[in-house]
């Protein structure tokens, strides 16, 4: 009897170890590879670096997919290897390439099991075994990069050069950027959504600001500043910290778009 109860322990706890742990999944992941629409090979396709597609799963069984356009959602269910995906949606903002995303939506209901390989890498396959995407996780973003900024010069929406306009000094504009999410505060508006981050690489996405009206004026006196700002964040592809008081947002040509203090 003893030796039956060993050995089904023993059964037990190798099935445990092949199975992958419920909290490596739940985190987010960036899309690295996929199997494209445009190919009839189960080969896959590199996402452009310049292109941030995460996945986002969460422990109450719900994702969403942010791109640098659209946003896809809907529901997911697991059972130790096995990965299925249901009520998936899809945001139609008319994109200039949507190759990327459309693949996503086309693969995900077709997923079937997953694999984690050093918790660092998710793969999604078919119930053929065929690999249909590849993501790797993401960490906690840098805590130098992690807190309030006052924006100090950015690049303004009305002048063609890449010379920084000065903040007047009597604004008062402050980026927030915590493990949620970041938050832009001005004199009038709140500019808010959600950033990626992976060594130098900054991307801000699902970027949305209020329309207050302040005084009793149906909209802000010069909104210059914020729609710069705005404007500005969806083109942010990198970032330099100098000493952790000083931080700068670059566009993909390494164009600085905005200079913030701490």
């Amino acid at each position: 009897m003893k030796l039956l109860t060993m050995l089904f322990a023993t059964v037990i706890g190798l099935a445990s170890c092949n199975a992958p742990s419920d909290n490596a999944l739940y985190r987010e992941w960036r899309l690295e590879k996929y199997k494209c629409i445009a190919t009839s090979s189960y080969g896959l396709t590199q996402v452009n670096e310049n292109c941030n597609y995460v996945l986002q799963l969460d422990n109450t069984g719900v994702f969403s997919c942010t791109t640098d356009c659209n946003t896809i959602s809907g529901k997911f269910e697991k059972n130790k290897n096995s990965l299925k995906f249901s009520g998936i949606s899809f945001t139609e903002l008319a994109c200039d390439d949507m190759m990327v995303e459309r693949s996503i939506v086309f693969n995900l209901p077709c997923i079937k099991s997953y694999e984690i390989t050093d918790d660092t890498t998710l793969v999604l396959k078919d119930d053929k075994g065929h690999i249909l995407m590849e993501l790797i996780c993401y960490d906690t973003p840098d805590e130098s990069l992690c807190g309030k900024w006052r924006l100090e010069k950015y690049n303004s929406i009305v002048t063609a050069s890449n010379e920084l306009t000065d903040v007047n000094e009597e604004s008062d504009c402050v980026l927030q950027l915590n493990n949620t999410g970041f938050v832009c505060t001005t004199d009038c508006n709140i500019i808010s959504g959600n950033f990626v981050e992976d060594k130098n690489i900054l991307a801000f996405s699902n970027i949305s600001m209020t329309e207050k009206a302040v005084e009793g004026i149906i909209s802000c006196d010069d909104m210059e500043l914020e729609r710069s700002i705005e404007a500005n964040l969806h083109c942010v592809k990198s970032y330099e910290l100098k000493s952790n008081t000083v931080l700068y947002l670059k566009d993909v040509y390494g164009h600085i778009l905005m200079e913030l203090t701490k």
